[in-house]
């Protein structure tokens, strides 16, 4: 029984719940097909990004996250694919899933503008690593948490890009959006997310050579609704990026990076932990990768 109600707080505390207050950093700028899918293929040809996020260092078996995506744009820009492979650990429960995604640019005002529509499907998988339980391993509760089938779900996300402009909106987990979920035990469920950015570009040949402001609401199940607003800025023409996002967690992410030849993007963030958690450990680490096949 001591262990049954061991998992039951890792999956009300642990991973997945905590990612949907702080999800990955790389999300807001160098790899939104993580949040939407109607992102996927913006870009023509590959570009494969992975990132990793560890919270909660201080804590023995604290969350950690990784995220693997790969991305194809049609040489004519209409159309988008994606793949998102995603895992994160909390405690002993581990949980992984994988979602492909389908993504359709349609052009407007003489391809000038875009209105992207985008849907995704996968499958996700929940188990107990025995490797880290301590305590009673013929608990028939840990058994029976590993014998639960896998759970099917979707995202659905929607894309206005004008230039400069992004407008965008996501649904994520359309199982538990159209009342067809079967009550999965995880706290925290995201359940919206929409934002708006504009990318000044600056031209007249100093350092600075672009500034993208950002405000995200996202909405999480059992939480209040979360707001996020901060700025993106890029010198000597992306060679060096510098980013800061506040979040009404009462936490922040700043983040540092660059970009070789237009195509090695390398970003490193930090988030300091939300003010519920701030007197119990220090924040979170992530470093993200995106490669871009030109």
């Amino acid at each position: 029984m001591k262990k049954i109600l061991t998992i039951s707080a890792m999956l009300l505390l642990g991973g997945t719940g905590y990612a949907q207050l702080n999800p990955m950093g790389s999300m807001y700028y160098q790899n939104q097909y993580l949040a939407n899918p109607a992102m996927a293929g913006i870009n023509s040809g590959w570009a494969v990004s992975a990132g990793y996020k560890a919270q909660w260092t201080a804590i023995e078996y604290a969350p950690a996250m990784e995220a693997v995506t790969a991305e194809h744009g049609s040489g004519n820009g209409k159309v988008g694919f994606g793949l998102n492979l995603f895992n994160d650990r909390a405690g002993v429960v581990q949980r992984t899933s994988a979602k492909a995604s389908y993504a359709y640019h349609l052009p407007l005002n003489g391809g000038r503008s875009y209105l992207d529509f985008g849907l995704s499907a996968g499958i996700m998988d929940e188990w107990v690593d025995f490797n880290r339980v301590r305590g009673d391993l013929t608990d028939p509760g840990l058994y029976n948490f590993n014998q639960r089938s896998l759970y099917f779900d979707g995202d659905f996300g929607i894309a206005y890009r004008d230039g400069g402009l992004t407008v965008q909106g996501a649904l994520p987990n359309l199982k538990r959006f159209l009342d067809r979920d079967l009550q999965r035990t995880v706290a925290d469920r995201s359940l919206y997310m929409a934002s708006a950015g504009y990318r000044f570009e600056n031209s007249n040949g100093s350092a600075l050579s672009s500034i993208e402001p950002k405000v995200v609401y996202r909405g999480v199940e059992n939480y209040r609704d979360i707001f996020d607003a901060g700025a993106n800025l890029e010198f000597f023409g992306s060679r060096l990026l510098l980013s800061g996002m506040y979040h009404s967690t009462n936490s922040v992410t700043l983040g540092a990076g660059t970009t070789y030849k237009n195509q090695l993007s390398i970003l490193v963030q930090y988030t300091t932990n939300t003010s519920d958690l701030q007197n119990y450990s220090n924040g979170e680490a992530e470093i993200s990768l995106r490669y871009s096949f030109k």
